[in-house]
């Protein structure tokens, strides 16, 4: 399950006294248009024919299948749109500061994986800040967070090794390699080792997952419970799904991103949406309106702390490529 902003992207927006984060940002473009924000938040999907067929549906329900055997070749490409108002603090070794965090954040992600050999490239990451009144939208503010970059890695025996020898990547496995399958399994780049039952569910059908049946929606060092409710069915880039309501309250400690900061977070989500795949035990959508604290770090003596609001939507589009 999805967390807010990255840390390091945090750490970019509540750094005034690093000239070269303020360059960095200056001189940040966005590449995405309205049509592809717009096209994040959701809308109607088609499903695929194909993957219908596959769909165990019968006059009582639905099964969720995790008896197909998981693609070896993927490909995945996941857009992230985030609200966030709430506050920042942070600690370096040249200070420590506080600030007010209000607009919005667009994540682009293209992971692939062929067997152990992964890679991603993070295609951008802005932040926009709210229109103000009367002004044109053309000159609305953004901010490059993170500098556009790729790496690939591979697995050798029980650990992650990089594909390159580029000082970004070797340090990205080093600090990631231990944690590294929980961002697969975050990713739908890896089945949820936990999943529902043979039990078939229809609309109106009602589910609390704690404990260790949280693993099903939550990756990583996670407590909390869940409460999931069946209200329709559909698709994801064509991809057979149900759409489950969701509410209740998580905490999880050392969640990693591909960015390479390890987090602990504690949300309460108040309203949102999942949809889980029929076919494979995979998240590919997520909608969530919630209340959260997260508090991490990049290492070299910073630390961040936020406490906020989010209202987000997570889409990964999920196709297994064929050699």
């Amino acid at each position: 399950m999805k967390f807010a902003i990255p840390v390091i992207a945090l750490l970019v927006l509540t750094a005034p006294s690093c000239e070269k984060v303020k360059d960095l940002a200056r001189k940040g473009r966005s590449v995405l248009d309205s049509e592809l924000a717009a096209k994040s938040e959701g809308g109607a999907d088609q499903v695929d024919p194909a993957l219908e067929k596959l769909v165990d549906r019968t006059a009582e329900g639905v099964v969720f299948r995790k008896d197909l055997p998981f693609p070896k070749e993927l490909e995945v490409r996941t857009t992230s749109v985030e609200e966030v108002s709430g506050r920042v603090f942070e600690n370096s070794e040249i200070g420590n500061g506080a600030a007010q965090v209000k607009g919005t954040t667009t994540t682009v992600s293209l992971l692939q994986r062929s067997g152990d050999r992964i890679s991603y490239e993070l295609v951008e990451s802005v932040f926009t800040k709210p229109l103000m009144e009367g002004q044109d939208a053309e000159k609305q503010e953004k901010q490059q967070l993170i500098v556009p970059f790729t790496a690939a890695v591979k697995k050798e025996g029980s650990k992650w090794t990089p594909l390159s020898n580029d000082f970004h990547t070797a340090n990205l496995v080093q600090s990631l390699s231990p944690v590294f399958d929980q961002l697969l399994i975050d990713n739908a780049l890896a089945p949820h080792p936990m999943w529902f039952g043979k039990k078939r569910f229809k609309i109106g059908d009602a589910v609390s997952v704690s404990g260790k049946s949280l693993p099903m929606i939550v990756t990583g060092n996670a407590t909390g419970n869940l409460d999931l409710k069946l209200e329709s069915f559909g698709a994801v880039a064509g991809h057979p799904c149900a759409v489950f309501s969701v509410s209740g309250n998580f905490s999880r400690e050392g969640f990693p991103s591909f960015d390479g900061s390890l987090t602990n977070e504690e949300r309460t989500i108040e309203t949102g949406k999942l949809w889980l795949s029929l076919l494979y035990p995979i998240v590919l959508k997520e909608q969530e309106n919630s209340i959260q604290t997260i508090k991490g770090g990049q290492g070299g003596g910073h630390s961040v702390h936020v406490s906020g609001t989010s209202k987000f939507t997570v889409t990964r589009e999920w196709k297994p490529q064929v050699k």
